[in-house]
């Protein structure tokens, strides 16, 4: 990771302060896409930190939220996970993101403007995954959604039933 000087440091957080207003006042470029990104609190993605679309991320945290992070690269999203709830069973579908600047894996939510065909797409990329990912995954205890959670995920996104055919 770059070592910034304390001249970088105010810029940074002056950008990020910039940033933060434009994101507030109604959304973001995508870095990968380079489309407009909604944000809106009635949506539920005042924190989006992905593009609806291609599904894109970008490296902005340190911490869940604190948008500290200094590496700012491009996070590829590699696979799909689910939140656990207390009671041990699956809950929602979350996006696993890999940074490309410095190798990172970070989870984030979906939103309901999120296109469910780059989600099954990626859940079905995952399949093919290098195992080097798959271990640093699972050394973060993140559960890697499997070919046999293709039907939840088919459940959570269209709202299918078990007896159901898509």
């Amino acid at each position: 990771m770059k070592r910034f000087d304390h001249r970088s440091r105010r810029r940074f957080e002056r950008d990020r302060k910039l940033k933060r207003t434009r994101e507030q006042r109604g959304g973001f470029k995508c870095c990968h896409c380079r489309n407009l990104v909604p944000v809106h609190p009635y949506m539920g993605t005042a924190n989006r930190n992905h593009c609806n679309l291609c599904l894109w991320s970008k490296h902005v945290d340190d911490k869940k939220g604190d948008r500290g992070a200094m590496c700012q690269a491009a996070m590829r999203p590699i696979g799909l996970t689910f939140r656990i709830e207390s009671t041990g069973r699956l809950g929602e579908i979350m996006l696993i993101h890999d940074c490309s600047g410095c190798s990172k894996i970070s989870i984030n939510r979906i939103a309901a403007d999120d296109i469910d065909a780059e989600i099954l797409q990626i859940f079905s990329s995952s399949w093919l995954m290098p195992q080097r990912l798959v271990r640093q995954i699972l050394g973060q205890g993140i559960r890697l959604a499997l070919r046999t959670d293709a039907q939840e995920i088919r459940k959570q996104l269209f709202g299918q039933t078990a007896t159901e055919n898509r």
